[in-house]
């Protein structure tokens, strides 16, 4: 039977995927082209970062898989919320799943079809990630070709697995605990719970406090690093997979074994946990599900005035009005848009203050120049996903019903112009506060020349900029107006080609500042006055291309708009 289902799902995609309109082909070609680029470009910042961290600054093996690690859980954590948050649209949300629900197949098959279902459709682009962050790092090693095979499938995608299935597992303890106390009561205490576990990890395993910690055993870091490094990470399968690496690296297969053969064990252990709750509760949980629904509609209350309530009066023009009220409600009605909005809020406030309060004592400049490089570009990340997640799905999300918008008498212009001064105005506020906050600690440290906090500010401004206009644009021109969950909208090809054309952008701005910074750190620690013409012509050209962006994605949106839908 699932069988007979999955045969006839991948026609359905094959059918949709081999499509001979201009968008779809414009689409596939774009998605190849962008998508080998940022294979590649993976694979060289992966080399780069491992020679670079073993050859430049010797930090020596041990150390440098503690980072491999660190990074391993903040990529852990990444496929769980995102599982979390995309498989309550696909097991409870999916119109596919109500239609096998009046079918005569068992509730567990209709489980274990959406649930590998959600992993491919949410993982695909880290699974791409994974792959040639491994194949960049084995090079640097000379790893044969079946260390590569191995790795993949019995370590880094049962680690990823391992991820969604507890992210599934916690879903339906939600949905379990949602029925009786409340489905914004159990969230509120999910994202306490994860904000604290998080905070817990990286307050207990901060880089650059182990980084200063080691530096007193220089150059024999690899022998004090146990004495250092909290006993919790040896329970964490980030750790198993780091260890598993840091044994490949030394040659000694016989005890990377032991640590690639526990992942697979707790994995396959996991999952067959998650089908014997799934047979015991699934349906249970989905009707839960419509229960939760059908709370939420809750009757018009004429007595009561809203938030932006269309009776009270506004400075805005009737149209503007209008459209921007709309925008508001459109969002506060659909769950997940808030609920992973909270998250993403979350997220973003602890990676703020987890950087805002690093000391950095450590006076090496190229310590200083990595560390700085990294919180650019994971801030850049991370402003890139909240414009993919929320500005990409804007004109999509308007559905069939936006006939009814189109053959109003509203220009094109505006309607596209109220959807960007809203996602713009979110995105900046939260792109300068991660500027701010990455920017505080360099800050701190220079006292007097507060420049990198003035350019984070400057940086902050151009890249919200750009990637919302990017965003809003070709969330336009692949625009699904048939797909009316945002979670799925801002997964698809389209997205994935949006999102990793953002990426390559992000790199490049990495590669225009890489030479300023370098020079900025090296007069810093040397006591020599900083040239500013070091750093105008590159912002001015980083200013150049992200208005060419913001044009091209603007204008892009702006003629979507007026075909026919």
């Amino acid at each position: 039977m699932l069988l007979h289902i999955i045969k006839y799902k991948f026609r359905s995609y094959l059918k949709s995927t081999l499509d001979l309109r201009t968008v779809a082909i414009t689409r596939g070609i774009g998605t190849l082209i962008v998508y080998g680029s940022f294979a590649y470009g993976m694979y060289s910042l992966a080399y780069f970062l491992t020679s670079f961290m073993l050859e430049h600054t010797k930090v020596g093996l041990h150390l440098y898989h503690t980072f491999i690690s660190m990074m391993l859980f903040v990529f852990f954590i990444a496929v769980n919320l995102g599982n979390i948050i995309v498989s309550y649209s696909t097991l409870y949300r999916s119109a596919e799943v109500n239609f096998f629900f009046t079918k005569p197949v068992p509730f567990v098959k209709i489980f274990i079809l959406k649930f590998f279902d959600n992993f491919f459709y949410s993982s695909t682009t880290l699974f791409i990630v994974a792959f040639m962050a491994l194949l960049g790092y084995g090079n640097y090693f000379g790893h044969p070709w079946y260390f590569f095979v191995g790795s993949m499938l019995f370590v880094l995608i049962p680690f990823m697995f391992l991820a969604a299935c507890l992210a599934v597992l916690v879903l339906m303890a939600i949905m379990k605990v949602a029925g009786k106390v409340g489905f914004k009561s159990v969230m509120a205490g999910l994202f306490i719970l994860y904000f604290f576990l998080i905070f817990l990890f990286f307050k207990q395993s901060n880089p650059v406090t182990l980084v200063e910690q080691l530096n007193r055993y220089y150059p024999q870091m690899d022998k004090y690093i146990s004495q250092v490094i909290p006993t919790f990470l040896n329970y964490l399968p980030n750790q198993w997979v780091s260890e598993y690496l840091f044994y490949c690296a030394r040659g000694e297969i016989v005890k990377a074994f032991p640590y690639a053969g526990l992942i697979l064990l707790i994995t396959i252990l996991i999952y067959g946990l998650c089908i014997f709750i799934a047979k015991r509760y699934y349906y249970k949980s989905w009707l839960v599900s419509l229960q939760i629904k059908s709370i939420a509609r809750v009757p018009y209350n004429l007595a009561k005035r809203k938030f932006l309530d269309f009776r009270s009066k506004s400075i805005l023009s009737p149209q503007l009005e209008v459209l921007t009220k709309k925008e508001y409600f459109s969002f506060i009605r659909e769950a997940s848009q808030w609920i992973h909005f909270l998250i993403m809020i979350i997220l973003t406030a602890l990676f703020a203050l987890s950087i805002s309060n690093l000391n950095l004592r450590l006076r090496v400049m190229d310590i200083q120049l990595l560390t700085y490089i990294v919180i650019f570009s994971f801030s850049g990340f991370m402003v890139s996903s909240l414009a993919l997640r929320f500005i990409f799905p804007m004109i999509g999300m308007e559905g069939q019903a936006f006939w009814t918008l189109r053959s109003s008498p509203v220009k094109e212009s505006k309607i596209l112009l109220v959807k960007f001064v809203l996602g713009f105005s979110v995105v900046l506020l939260m792109a300068m506060f991660i500027s701010i906050s990455g920017n505080l600690p360099f800050a701190r440290m220079t006292a007097m020349r507060p420049l990198l906090l003035w350019f984070g500010v400057f940086n902050a401004f151009w890249i919200s900029l750009t990637m919302v206009s990017l965003n809003l644009g070709f969330g336009s021109f692949f625009a699904n107006y048939s797909e009316r969950n945002p979670i799925r909208a801002a997964s698809t090809q389209g997205a994935t080609l949006t999102f990793l054309i953002t990426i390559a952008y992000l790199i490049i701005l990495v590669i225009i500042i890489l030479l300023p910074i370098s020079s900025y750190f090296s007069t810093l620690f040397m006591f020599r006055q900083f040239d500013m013409k070091l750093i105008i012509i590159p912002g001015t050209v980083f200013g150049v291309i992200s208005y060419i962006l913001t044009v091209i994605g603007l204008i892009t949106g702006l003629r979507s708009l007026r075909r026919d839908f």
